[in-house]
């Protein structure tokens, strides 16, 4: 049984039609990832699943059928579009005024590092403390499943990653996420499925083999190895760009070993394989008619 399950869904806003979309299921324990261009239904959708929107079709969490079992949603963490946060309270009383179990604030909110903030009205949260606030809350609250939609706008580096390190421990421990976000290689860290939402229906972007063949990123530490490198390497007709200190090589068959081999004299910070980049598997889905 899946997690999320959903059935011929179909959303419109008058007469435009927003969604159609005749399946998609979420497995147990999975992470996808939902991504798209600015009013592409990514929000609509998630406001679907958590019976925000009517909408034609079917929709199941767990089994269960939100329209008719509304109940199901009281244990699942949402976090859509602005936090839905009450500015008068603190922020542990939020979490504990939405969550049946706040067992796991102490360690979520260390992990996140708001542990400072927590017993702070929310009308002082920056626009960062509050989004780390709403993750917080939505983390604690859905044990077996988590939706995010946007979840690290307003976020700087650091605290992107903190939050990406919480929805793996999550995922440990039994939780499955949907997420939407623009920040697609940052997420491709907490997904191990991506969809495309592109003129009101999803497409998989998860591919069995690299899209155009292999694919690498060299960083280098100076400006100077990396014009060499890539003189060297356009000598031997292995085609790469060149951009600041790092070169993006498209393979020819070579593996990482053979390129760290052809640049073993030049000063490399790193070699990452790419090829299975979410930022180039929507790419790639985007460009097609």
């Amino acid at each position: 049984m899946s997690i999320i399950e959903i059935k011929k869904l179909k959303k419109s806003y008058g007469k435009k039609l927003a969604l159609d979309i005749p399946s998609l299921n979420v497995e147990h324990g999975a992470s996808i990832g939902i991504f798209g261009a600015n009013g592409s239904g990514k929000s609509t959708l998630i406001k679907c699943i958590t019976g925000l929107l009517p909408y034609e079709g079917q929709i199941f969490i767990d089994g269960n059928d939100i329209r008719k079992q509304p109940s199901i949603l009281a244990d699942v963490g949402i976090l859509i579009e602005e936090p839905a946060l009450y500015k008068d309270m603190t922020g542990r009383k939020n979490i504990m005024y939405f969550c049946s179990d706040t067992t796991a604030i102490h360690e979520y909110a260390e992990l996140l590092g708001i542990t400072d903030i927590l017993d702070k009205k929310v009308k002082s949260y920056s626009l960062g403390m509050r989004q780390k606030l709403a993750i917080l809350l939505a983390c604690v609250k859905g044990k077996k499943l988590i939706l995010l939609d946007e979840p690290f706008n307003g976020l700087d580096i650091i605290s992107v990653e903190k939050a990406i390190e919480l929805l793996n421990l999550c995922r440990q421990r039994g939780a499955s996420i949907l997420l939407t976000s623009h920040q697609l290689e940052i997420s491709q860290k907490a997904i191990d499925m991506y969809y495309l939402l592109k003129n009101t229906q999803i497409y998989d972007c998860t591919a069995p083999k690299p899209f155009g063949g292999l694919k690498y990123l060299v960083e280098f530490f100076d400006i100077d190895s990396v014009k060499s490198a890539y003189s060297l390497l356009s000598e031997n007709d292995i085609i790469c760009s060149l951009s600041d200190y790092a070169l993006k090589i498209q393979s020819d068959g070579q593996s990482v070993s053979d390129i760290a081999q052809i640049l073993k004299d030049f000063n490399v910070k790193k070699i990452e394989d790419i090829s299975y980049s979410v930022k180039e598997a929507y790419l790639q889905m985007e460009i097609k008619e």
